[in-house]
C-alpha cells in the first residue's frame, strides 16, 4: 500500500522516536560499560596503593630498625612500630582484593612468606641490638639477608603492580574506543540529543556545585575542630560501651600519649553512671607521684562517654604557692599597726589590715570588696582616701605629712599618709596606701616647740628687761651706784650675760638637730671676720687673765691667707671663733696667751686657735665634740659653760662646708683648727636698668623674678627713681658700694629667712646705719595673667632678743633724728617690765612715748595719731605684730618700724612678715608709689650723708 505523506509527520516523529530510543539504548550500553571500566579501575587503584602502603610500611619497619640499630635509642623505633601495625592492615586489605582471583592465591601465599621472613629478621635484628653491640648487630644484619627479603619483597609487589598498571592501560583503551563510538552516535542524534545533554550538564554541574561547597565546608569544620583539638592542653578520649578508651586528641606538648592506668580505670568507673542530659561531671584524680589530673566527663548518645583530662599538677601547685604566698604577706600586713589598704580604680577596697579594719570596728571580710562608700564609717577613712584619684590617672606617689582623722569613738589621731600605684598586668592601676600614725610624735613636737616657744619668749623677755636694767643702773641713769654695789652688778650682769649664752645654745642645738637653722653663706675676707672674732672676745679673755693674740704662722714656708675670701655665715663664724676662743681662754693658765693663725692649706685657709692649758686627757678625746661633754665636771663652776659650745662648733662648721679638728698633749696645750674652702662666688651678672649712669642717685632692688623687676623697675622709673636690680643678696652688696645708692627694696620672697640678718648686717656697718630699707612682700601674677601684687615697709632696725637697750637707744634716735619738734612713737610689747625698761631708756629724749600690749591697743593708738616710729614685737597675745605692717606702710606719711622679737619657733619671723605684707593687694604702679613715699619721707640723720658717701 503506497505510503500516504500525512503519515510522513507521524513516521517523522516515530522515527525520531525510535532513534530517540535507539539512542538511549546505546547510551545505556555506553553508560554501563563505562561503569563497569570505572569500576574495575577504581579497584586496581585502590590495589595498587594498598601495594604502595604495604611497600611504604615495610620501609618504615626497615628505617625504624636501621635508626635503633644505630644508636640503640628506643625513640628510632618508633616508626618501626608504627609500620608494622599498619603493615598489618594494608596485608588485610590486599587479601580482600586478591583472594575472590584464584590466580592470586599463589602469590599471596609467596608474598606473605617473604613478608613475615622480613619482619622476622628485622624483629632478630632488633632484639638482638638490645643485648649487643653496633658492630655486632651490623655483622648479624649482613649475615641474615634482609636486604635479599627485602628486595624479594619489593619484586614481587613490583611484579604484581606492573601487572595491574598494564590493565589499567588496557582498560583505558576500551574506555576510549567506547568513547568514541558513542561521540559518533551523539552526532547522529541531532539536535534532540544535544538539548537532553545540555540539560543533563546543566543539572549535573548544579549538583557538583553544591557537592564542592558542602565538600569545603565539611573539610573547614574538620579543620578548625582538629585544629582546637590540637590546641586545647587536654587529652581527650571516647570511652565506648564496652569500657574501651580512644583517643581523639593526638600527642602533642603538654599531653600524655596514654593514662595511668589507675586513672583510666577510676575515668572506666564513672562512665556507665553518667546521665544522658549533657550533664558535665568533674571529679580530681590523685597518684602516688603527687601528680594531680583534673577529669571532665560528659555522656555522648549511642557512642559512650567523652573524656576530657588535664595535667593540672603544677597549676595546683602555682595556686597553693599562691595562696601561701598571699597568708604570708598577709599576716606581715595584719600585724602592721599601721592603717594599710589598697583600693582598685572603681573605689572598692581590695585589700584592708587589721589596723584599718580595728579603726572602722568591721572585720576584713566586711570591708574587701566593698565600696568606700558603702561603709558606715565613710567620714572617719575620708580624709584618707584622698588623692586615689590623681595615681590612677599616672601619678607616681602622693605624700600627705599630716592628715587628721577622727575615729568612731570620737578620738582625733594625726596620720601621715603615702599613697603609690600598683600596676596590675591588664595595665589597670590599683592604689596602696599606708597611713602611719604620728599622732605621739606630733604631741612630743608640740611639746617641744611650746617648750622652745617659752624658753624664746618667756625667757628672753624677762632677760632684756634685766639685762636693760642692769645696764642702765650700771651707767648711773638711776643715780651713782655705790663702790660696794657695783661687784654686785657686774655678777649679775656677767650671769645674765651666760644665762643668755645658755639659752641660745639649747636653742640652736635644737635647731640644728632639726634642720631649722637657715645658713647664710655668702663671700667674707677671713681676715678681717677673725679680727673681728678677736676684738669682740678679748674682754671674756682678759677675765681669765690671758691674752688673744693673732699670730703669725709657725711654719715661715706656709702662705699666709690675708686676702681669702670663704663662703660663712658671718654670725655664725663669730659664734664658732667665740666658742673657740672662749673654750681656749678658760684652759689657759693665768697670764697665758691665746693664738689665733690663718694660713691657707689644701685648696681653703686653715683657721687655728692655740692654747697653752693643760690639754685634753686621752680618754676624754673621743668625746669632745659631743653634747654636754666636758673633761672635768670638778672645775665646771670656775670655768662656766654647758658643754655644748664644741658640739654646736662643729656643727656649723659642717653646715659651712667645712672641717675641723684637734691635736692636744697634756701639759703643753690644744691647738684646734677649723679648715674651710675658698670661696667660689662668681663675678655678678648684673641685669639692665633704668638707669643709664650708675652714678645717678638710685634704688637697689632685691629680686630674682625678672617679670617683677622688669615690672618695678618701670614704675619706679615713671616716679623718678632709677633702679639696679640684684637677684640675690650678695649682689646687692656689691651694689650697695657704688656711688648714688638712695635705698634699698628687699623681695622677703627671696631674702626669706636671711633677711633679719642681712638687715643687721647692714646696720652693723656705719655707712649703712641709715640707709633706708624697705621690705617687700611680692606676689607675681598667676598663670601670666594680670600683674603683681604686695605692699611695703620701712624698716629702721630687726633687732633680736635679748635686745642690747644701746642699740634700740640709738636706733630710735638715729631714726628721729631731724623729725618734728616732739616725734611720736609707738612701742608694741605685750611684756611690761620691757615698756618699762625702753620708756626709762628714752626718758631723756625729746619724744613721746606711746605703749600698747597687744593688737587692739596698737590700733587704737594708730587710729588716734600719726605716729613717727613704731617698735613692734612680732609675739603678741592676740595676734601677730606683723598685722600692723600694710597699715603702717599704708600711712601718710609712712611710719618706719623697729621689729624685735623673741620668736623661734619653726615658722620664721620673715614668713610672717612676708605673709602679711602680701595681703596688702596693692597693684604694681602703687606699690612703686609707695616705696617713693617712703624714700621721700625717711628720716634723715646729721651723719646719714657722710656715712653713704
Amino acid at each position: 500500500m503506497p505510503l500516504r505523506s500525512s503519515h510522513l509527520p507521524t513516521l517523522g516523529i516515530v522515527l525520531a522516536f525510535v532513534l530517540l530510543a535507539l539512542l538511549g539504548v546505546q547510551a545505556k550500553r555506553t553508560q554501563d560499560a563505562l561503569l563497569n571500566a570505572n569500576a574495575r579501575v577504581a579497584d586496581r587503584l585502590e590495589l595498587l596503593s594498598a601495594l604502595q602502603g604495604t611497600l611504604s610500611s615495610l620501609q618504615d619497619v626497615e628505617t625504624g630498625m636501621r635508626g635503633f640499630l644505630l644508636t640503640g635509642d628506643e625513640v628510632f623505633l618508633e616508626p618501626y612500630h608504627r609500620g608494622r601495625v599498619r603493615l598489618v592492615r594494608e596485608r588485610s586489605e590486599l587479601h580482600s582484593r586478591l583472594a575472590p582471583t584464584p590466580e592470586h592465591a599463589a602469590f599471596l601465599s609467596t608474598l606473605d612468606q617473604a613478608v613475615v621472613r622480613r619482619l622476622a629478621l628485622a624483629e632478630g635484628n632488633v632484639a638482638f641490638r638490645r643485648t649487643g653491640t653496633l658492630e655486632e648487630s651490623a655483622e648479624r644484619a649482613r649475615l641474615t639477608a634482609g636486604k635479599q627479603a627485602m628486595d624479594r619483597v619489593r619484586a614481587l609487589l613490583g611484579a604484581l603492580e606492573r601487572a595491574e598498571r598494564t590493565q589499567l592501560v588496557a582498560e583505558e583503551q576500551a574506555v576510549t574506543r567506547q568513547l568514541e563510538s558513542g561521540r559518533r552516535l551523539a552526532i547522529a542524534g541531532g539536535l534532540t540529543a544535544i538539548v537532553l545533554l545540555l540539560s543533563a550538564l546543566v543539572a549535573v554541574n548544579r549538583n557538583f556545585a553544591l557537592r564542592a561547597r558542602l565538600t569545603a565546608r565539611a573539610q573547614a569544620g574538620e579543620a578548625r575542630q582538629r585544629a582546637m583539638l590540637q590546641a586545647v592542653p587536654d587529652t581527650l578520649w571516647l570511652v565506648d560501651e564496652a569500657g574501651v578508651m580512644h583517643a581523639l586528641s593526638s600527642p602533642g606538648a603538654g599531653r600524655a600519649t596514654a593514662l595511668p592506668p589507675a586513672l583510666a580505670d577510676a575515668v572506666r568507673a564513672q562512665a556507665p553512671s553518667l546521665p544522658g542530659n549533657d550533664e558535665l561531671r568533674t571529679f580530681n584524680w590523685n597518684d602516688t607521684d603527687g601528680h594531680e589530673y583534673e577529669v571532665r566527663l560528659v555522656r555522648i548518645p549511642d557512642e559512650g562517654a567523652l573524656a576530657i583530662v588535664r595535667d593540672v599538677t603544677e597549676a595546683m601547685r602555682n595556686r597553693r604557692d599562691i595562696l601561701d604566698r598571699r597568708a604570708f604577706l598577709r599576716s606581715i600586713v595584719d600585724t602592721d599597726e599601721n592603717l594599710i589598704f589598697v583600693r582598685d580604680p572603681e573605689g572598692r577596697f581590695v585589700l584592708a589590715n587589721l589596723a584599718l579594719c580595728d579603726l572602722l570596728h568591721l572585720d576584713p571580710a566586711q570591708v574587701e570588696g566593698t565600696h568606700a562608700d558603702a561603709l558606715e564609717a565613710r567620714a572617719v577613712i575620708a580624709p584618707l582616701l584622698e588623692g586615689d584619684a590623681a595615681l590612677v590617672a599616672g601619678e607616681a606617689e602622693w605624700r600627705q605629712l599630716q592628715v587628721r582623722v577622727v575615729d568612731l569613738r570620737g578620738h582625733e589621731m594625726w596620720l601621715q599618709l603615702v599613697k603609690r600605684p600598683l600596676e596590675l598586668s591588664d595595665g589597670r592601676r590599683q592604689v596602696l596606701t599606708v597611713a602611719v600614725d604620728v599622732t605621739a610624735r606630733l604631741r612630743v613636737e608640740r611639746m617641744k616647740n611650746e617648750f622652745i616657744s617659752t624658753v624664746s619668749h618667756e625667757l628672753r623677755t624677762p632677760l632684756t628687761s634685766i639685762r636693760g636694767a642692769l645696764g642702765m643702773l650700771g651707767s648711773g641713769i638711776a643715780g651713782p651706784v655705790p663702790d660696794d654695789a657695783r661687784p654686785l652688778l657686774d655678777i649679775a650682769h656677767k650671769n645674765t650675760e651666760r644665762l643668755v649664752r645658755l639659752i641660745n645654745d639649747i636653742l640652736d642645738i635644737e635647731k640644728l638637730e632639726s634642720g631649722r637653722l637657715q645658713m647664710q653663706l655668702r663671700p667674707w675676707p677671713v681676715r678681717g671676720l677673725i679680727e673681728q672674732a678677736i676684738a669682740q672676745n678679748r674682754p671674756y679673755a682678759v677675765e681669765f687673765g690671758v691674752e688673744v693674740v693673732f699670730a703669725s704662722a709657725a711654719d715661715e714656708s706656709t702662705e699666709v691667707a690675708d686676702d681669702i675670701t670663704v663662703d660663712v655665715d658671718a654670725d655664725r663664724f663669730a659664734q664658732v671663733m667665740a666658742n673657740l676662743l672662749s673654750n681656749a681662754a678658760k684652759h689657759s693658765p693665768p697670764g697665758g696667751t691665746v693664738e689665733v693663725e690663718l694660713v691657707r692649706a689644701h685648696g681653703g685657709v686653715r683657721v687655728a686657735v692655740i692654747d697653752r692649758g693643760e690639754g685634753i686627757p686621752e680618754s676624754f678625746r673621743a668625746h669632745v665634740f659631743e653634747r654636754f661633754a666636758q673633761a672635768d665636771g670638778s672645775d665646771v663652776r670656775r670655768r662656766g659653760g654647758t658643754g655644748l659650745g664644741l658640739a654646736i662648733t662643729r656643727s656649723l662648721v659642717e653646715q659651712m662646708h667645712g672641717t675641723i679638728g684637734f691635736e692636744s698633749e697634756l701639759g703643753h696645750g690644744t691647738r684646734f683648727e677649723v679648715w674651710l674652702p675658698v670661696s667660689r662666688a662668681v663675678a655678678l651678672d648684673r641685669a639692665d636698668d633704668a638707669v643709664g649712669d650708675p652714678t645717678q642717685p638710685h634704688l637697689v632692688l632685691v629680686e630674682d623674678d625678672a617679670a617683677t623687676a622688669a615690672e618695678l623697675t618701670e614704675m619706679l622709673a615713671r616716679n623718678g627713681f632709677g633702679t639696679r636690680v640684684a637677684t640675690t643678696p650678695a649682689q646687692a652688696r656689691r651694689l650697695l658700694v657704688e656711688p648714688g645708692v638712695r635705698g634699698l627694696a628687699l623681695d622677703l620672697a627671696l631674702a626669706g629667712d636671711s633677711a633679719p640678718a642681712f638687715l643687721r648686717e647692714l646696720r652693723a656697718q656705719s655707712r649703712y646705719r641709715h640707709l633706708p630699707v624697705l621690705l617687700l612682700g611680692v606676689q607675681p601674677p598667676a598663670g601670666g595673667r594680670g600683674g603683681l601684687r604686695g605692699g611695703t615697709v620701712g624698716v629702721v632696725d630687726w633687732l633680736a632678743k635679748p635686745l642690747d637697750p644701746e642699740r634700740v637707744a640709738a636706733a630710735v634716735r638715729a631714726c628721729l633724728h631731724g623729725a618734728r619738734a616732739r616725734p611720736d612713737v609707738l612701742h608694741v610689747e605685750d611684756d611690761a617690765d620691757l615698756r618699762e625698761l625702753v620708756r626709762t631708756l628714752l626718758a631723756g629724749e625729746a619724744l613721746t612715748l606711746h605703749s600698747a600690749a597687744d593688737l587692739a591697743q596698737a590700733r587704737r593708738e594708730l587710729a588716734q595719731r600719726h605716729h613717727d616710729l613704731v617698735i613692734l614685737d612680732l609675739m603678741l597675745p592676740d595676734g601677730d605684730g606683723a598685722e600692723l605692717l600694710p597699715e603702717l606702710g599704708a600711712a601718710r606719711p609712712p611710719t618706719p618700724v623697729i621689729i624685735f622679737s623673741a620668736q623661734d619657733a619653726p615658722l620664721p619671723d620673715s614668713r610672717v612678715v612676708l605673709r602679711r605684707l602680701v595681703k596688702s593687694r596693692s597693684d604694681a604702679a602703687e606699690l612703686a608709689a609707695l616705696i617713693k613715699t617712703n624714700l621721700e619721707h625717711w628720716p634723715v640723720s646729721q651723719h646719714a650723708g657722710k656715712e653713704t658717701q
